[in-house]
């Protein structure tokens, strides 16, 4: 495994990181035995993982995930979850959000939480999480409930990333989980620079999902992108858009994709989330294997640098 310091935190973190949101929710949405999902998890364990996101919303992923951690030393990972700073279009009052953190630890079995992020901040979103919630998140960190304070963006409504640029000027969270993939690298631009200056550690997710793991829909992405005029016709083939980049050490374009994000060095910790244990060790193997051609990375940034749409679904 390899390890970055995140950020502020001062946390080394693993580059690969487990999710437990996404479409499979640990394997949840597919019907994988709670067994397995132990299984996988004391595999990441295993294999040097010792950073687990989850999150209020991801279903019963924190009570699982308190029960397969029940016997390993605390100091043995970190936790990071989350939960939506708003319910029924208002922002959530001190109670809710101090009883939502109550109830996560309690699922998770811990004491504290390494990370609690507000989940996908829209930019509206922003004044009320900073001006109502910080200040509680604050108070349950005096009290040794939360460690450090994070946020995610709500990456398919913000794809300019405009919630964090704000966020980040302000200098408000030790931890940002952004949207990054190779079809949208605007966080390069945008949010990286401002992380590495306020030292802020990076957490990164939609690096793969239905774009860069389904070729039917990856092939809709490019063609729609071709018909707009947002990359040029002659930019990549019709068919396999991607597949010059399955060559030699790369076994496919989830693969590329994977190495991708994790040549950026502002980034600490790449999550991926999957119920499968062979997918989540082909995954790790990407993200730590030989890095893509420097020919091929240039070439990404050459067809899709310049897009910052929320791109990758």
């Amino acid at each position: 495994m390899k390890y970055r310091v995140l950020g502020r935190t001062n946390l080394k973190v693993s580059l690969v990181g487990l999710g437990s949101g996404g479409p499979s929710r640990l394997g949840q949405s597919t019907g994988v035995p709670e067994s397995e999902i132990h299984r996988l998890v004391r595999t990441a364990l295993e294999l040097g993982v010792n950073l687990i996101d989850t999150g209020t919303g991801y279903g019963e992923s924190e009570a699982i995930l308190g029960r397969a951690l029940r016997d390993v030393p605390r100091d043995g990972y970190y936790i990071a979850t989350k939960t939506r700073p708003e319910r029924d279009g208002q922002i959530l009052s001190e109670d809710d959000l101090i009883k939502t953190v109550e109830r996560s630890l309690q699922r998770l079995q811990v004491e504290t939480i390494d990370i609690f992020q507000f989940h996908g901040v829209r930019p509206h979103e922003y004044t009320g999480v900073v001006e109502q919630l910080l200040p509680v998140a604050e108070k349950l960190k005096a009290q040794g409930k939360i460690r450090f304070i994070g946020a995610s963006e709500m990456f398919f409504d913000d794809g300019k990333h405009e919630m964090f640029q704000r966020a980040l000027t302000d200098d408000v969270f030790d931890t940002v989980m952004v949207g990054y993939n190779l079809l949208n690298q605007s966080a390069e631009r945008t949010v990286f620079p401002l992380c590495r200056e306020k030292n802020v550690g990076v957490l990164i997710m939609i690096a793969v999902r239905r774009a860069l793991s389904k070729p039917a829909r990856l092939r809709e992405v490019i063609a729609d992108l071709k018909s707009r005029s947002r990359i040029s016709a002659d930019a990549l083939p019709e068919a396999q858009p991607l597949d010059w980049l399955v060559q030699n050490h790369v076994e496919s374009v989830p693969a590329a994709a994977y190495k991708f994000v994790a040549a950026e060095s502002a980034v600490s910790t790449v999550l991926t989330g999957t119920g499968n244990l062979d997918h989540f060790r082909s995954n790790v193997d990407a993200i730590l294997g030989a890095p893509l051609p420097p020919k091929d990375m240039q070439r990404l940034r050459e067809v899709f640098g310049h897009l910052d749409e929320s791109l990758g679904n």
